[in-house]
């Protein structure tokens, strides 16, 4: 027991550094600007603008694994999957941790149980924590941006009809909106003032963001460059719409939650049935927590769990 608590532990030790790792601090953000403003504060052709700072484009340290992991089409796909989450971690780092949550997890349950369907679901499940990870703060963080997306449009919008050209709109609204559009918009503002063409600066912004809402918008813009139009007054109408799909969306979420409220009891109540008829009775659970078939029962269920609430999920997701 004392061997499983000490693998237990490392597991949890290995989540502990790779949050740490992955995370990306204001503070240090703010620690390099100030050290980079400082270095080029009598350069002059710096003036008052912000310092931006480069992402780091390596899939690892190593520089052997970084030029093998290029060739290989996944890793770049991971490598857009993390930098649209915004951590700071490189490939290399992510499927280290993966890889060893996984083989903790499995030495572990190897302590308690010679089952080795648990032993690979189990250790599966560990691995996939820090990708599960990664797609949470991606999903948090295009949420983050489809919700203010309306908002930046029409603050464009009012900046187009005010007078103000297209980049220079462009440019204030990255500086007047909180992340992660600043960012986005503002990457997208410096790459058209380097020598791209506006339409390539936002074909990368929609390849950064994956989303349908910024898709129409920037498809919109696209068909007004090359036909002529109001372009405010397109852009606020853009934002009107996504604002009422977003309207549509929580009428939906509202109708549906006794349904959905529903599914999810349905997904618990094996485990809770189990974990109640262990207390009240122990003896009758003791073969499914003692025996190695019962540990290969408890596999199967825990793979048919994940699949019938991947099913549930499929179900209860509407587009509109």
């Amino acid at each position: 027991m004392i061997q499983f608590v000490i693998f237990v532990f490392c597991l949890f030790l290995t989540y502990t550094f790779y949050l740490l790792l992955s995370r990306k601090t204001e503070a240090r953000e703010a620690r390099l600007k100030q050290r980079i403003s400082e270095a080029l504060l009598h350069a002059t052709h710096v003036q008052d603008e912000e310092v931006s700072l480069a992402r780091q484009e390596l899939m690892s340290e190593i520089p052997w694994l970084d030029r093998t992991l290029l060739k290989v089409q996944s890793a770049i796909r991971l490598k857009h999957f993390i930098a649209q989450a915004d951590l700071d971690i490189t490939v290399m780092r992510l499927l280290m941790f993966s890889a060893l949550a996984g083989f903790l997890a499995i030495m572990a349950i190897s302590i308690l149980t010679s089952s080795t369907m648990l032993m690979i679901i189990v250790g599966g499940l560990s691995a996939s924590l820090p990708l599960v990870h990664v797609w949470w703060k991606r999903r948090q963080r295009l949420n983050r941006f489809l919700e203010l997306l309306p908002d930046a449009l029409d603050l464009m919008g009012r900046a187009l009809l005010a007078g103000h050209a297209f980049t220079e709109a462009m440019n204030m609204v990255a500086k007047e909106t909180p992340e992660p559009i600043a960012s986005e918009l503002g990457r997208a503002y410096e790459e058209q003032n380097l020598g791209l063409s506006i339409k390539l600066a936002l074909e990368n912004l929609c390849e950064r963001i994956p989303l349908l809402d910024l898709r129409l918008a920037v498809t919109a813009i696209m068909i007004q460059r090359e036909t002529g139009g109001n372009l405010g007054e397109i852009l606020e109408t853009v934002a009107g719409t996504i604002r009422d799909r977003f309207r549509i969306l929580e009428d939906l979420k509202t109708l549906t939650t006794s349904s959905r409220l529903s599914a999810w009891l349905l997904c618990a109540l094996p485990i809770m049935v189990a974990v109640m008829v262990t207390v009240i009775n122990p003896d009758y659970m003791s073969v499914l927590w003692k025996d190695t078939r019962g540990h290969n029962l408890i596999a199967l269920a825990l793979a048919m769990q994940v699949i019938g609430m991947l099913m549930v999920r499929k179900i209860l997701r509407i587009k509109v």
